[in-house]
């Protein structure tokens, strides 16, 4: 697959998703090995990927209008941040949008960044991926 450059500015949606403290259990008992009392569990920040990104990098994965080549591809860097806490059974819409595509030194880098919209349509969770694609051997 060839890399396009013009994708940039290419915009991706998913439908609305409720932030669900049972799937947050279940990540914290994996993570530390032990149910935590589910009083204690809070909206993980490093568990937004799964409402911020998972509905969103598949569809530029697949995107033949962006054409990444996927079996090169390294996760270059992940950042995440907040406008306020999050609370369970809150709706985020996630969106995101391609910031960055380029090539430079036969390497292709793109930025996606996201969006997780509250019911009100506010952005109150952001997350910025870097991806990098190498270039042939």
């Amino acid at each position: 697959m060839s890399f396009h450059p013009e994708c940039l500015g290419r915009s991706y949606s998913a439908p609305p998703e409720i932030l669900d403290r049972e799937r947050h259990l279940a990540y914290a008992a994996a993570v530390t090995g032990q149910d935590p009392p589910p009083e204690l569990v809070r909206p993980l920040a490093c568990f937004a990927a799964v409402y911020l990104l998972w509905p969103i990098v598949p569809q530029l994965f697949s995107d033949q209008q962006v054409g990444l080549d996927l079996p090169r591809l390294l996760h270059g860097e992940q950042e995440f941040w907040f406008e306020r806490p999050l609370q369970f059974g809150e709706e985020l819409t996630p969106e995101g949008s391609v910031t960055r595509a380029d090539e430079r030194r036969g390497m292709v880098f793109l930025e996606l960044l996201c969006h997780g919209r509250d019911g009100r349509g506010e952005a109150v969770a952001h997350s910025r991926s870097l991806f990098l694609v190498r270039g042939p051997e």
